[in-house]
């Protein structure tokens, strides 16, 4: 698995350190059922991209399968429970189509270990999805390298996969990061973006990448 290293911090920068993954045993069964944990950025960044977020978060729930589990969190200032979890395509529908800035800062880290607690871990039935939406920062604080690392360890162990769609400009800061190593440790895919113009199709992408997973 590779880490993260909290002596990094220091130079506002997260450097990755390759370590052997550690071996584990995995239940493999034939169908999975799902939960999507769908984390979007709301802060001040992403506010003039609404338009494009919300034509995002609209194709990314016409494309996933029906018998996907999906909440939707957003990450402005903190942790925001935008729909509980449901299989209903309508409400998914609905939340989207509200969805709208927060303001703040991007919580991105704060707001993933808090969601793997509250939306992850408590679902031990179903193999964990993790689906990010977000635009990038230089700094978010003194992240949780720690916490981090040990969520990543359980997500693996978990069969977990994470996907991302990050909008930012030439340099990467942690947000970018982060979600790199997330995707990495969990053979999934990040994508990188300058502009959020096609947003809807990427997030259908992603979508068809979690109804392969079934």
């Amino acid at each position: 698995m590779t880490h993260l290293r909290p002596s990094a911090i220091a130079r506002s920068c997260v450097m990755l350190l390759l370590c052997l993954a550690t071996s584990f045993a995995v239940t493999v069964r034939a169908v999975d059922p799902l939960r999507v944990v769908l984390i979007v950025d709301s802060s001040t960044n992403m506010s003039s991209m609404l338009t494009e977020f919300r034509a995002g978060l609209h194709s990314f729930v016409d494309t996933i399968p029906n018998d996907v589990e999906v909440t939707l969190i957003s990450t402005g200032g903190q942790l925001r429970v935008r729909l509980a979890p449901t299989f209903d395509k309508a409400l998914m529908h609905a939340a989207a189509a509200r969805f709208a800035a927060d303001g703040g800062a991007n919580s991105f880290l704060d707001t993933l270990l808090e969601a793997n607690q509250r939306f992850i871990r408590t679902a031990s039935d179903r193999r964990p999805i993790v689906i990010v939406l977000t635009t990038d920062q230089p700094s978010m604080g003194e992240p949780r390298i720690d916490d981090y690392n040990a969520f990543v360890e359980t997500f693996r162990q978990r069969r977990g996969r994470a996907h991302g769609v990050v909008i930012r400009g030439v340099n990467s800061g942690i947000v970018s990061r982060v979600l790199e190593n997330l995707t990495n440790n969990t053979d999934g895919v990040m994508t990188t973006m300058a502009v959020p113009n096609s947003l809807a199709t990427r997030m259908k992408e992603l979508a068809e990448q979690v109804a392969a997973q079934q």
